[in-house]
């Protein structure tokens, strides 16, 4: 399975949400409905694991593979790149489904200095 790269995001930025549609390694989009979404951010800077604190939920477009990312604190918090991976858990049924690495920036904001 495959997911998209992801967008880059600024650093604090908990706005817009990430809509996300998850594709499998042939392009065929894995079906979401009812799934239970977590995920990693791991740290190309310092190979550190941390848990997405955010949000991850199916969208009403769940059946075609689309997720939601709601951004928390903690996933936007550090500027540097990162490796995302995405879990699904689904009962009953084969479980867990797992995206292969994406690759994601958050570019560090700028303050204005007096």
């Amino acid at each position: 399975m495959t997911t998209p790269a992801l967008p880059p995001r600024v650093q604090g930025a908990l706005r817009p949400a990430q809509l996300i549609v998850w594709e499998r390694d042939d392009g065929t989009v894995e079906p979401l409905t009812g799934a239970t979404l977590t995920g990693t951010i791991t740290s190309l800077a310092t190979n550190t694991t941390r848990n997405i604190a955010g949000t991850l939920t199916p969208t009403d477009n769940a059946a075609a593979g689309e997720f939601r990312w709601d951004f928390a604190a903690g996933d936007v918090s550090e500027a540097g790149d990162f490796i995302v991976q995405f879990d699904a858990a689904f009962s009953p049924g084969p479980s867990p489904a797992r995206t292969f690495d994406a690759r994601w920036k958050v570019e560090r904001y700028r303050t204005a200095t007096a």
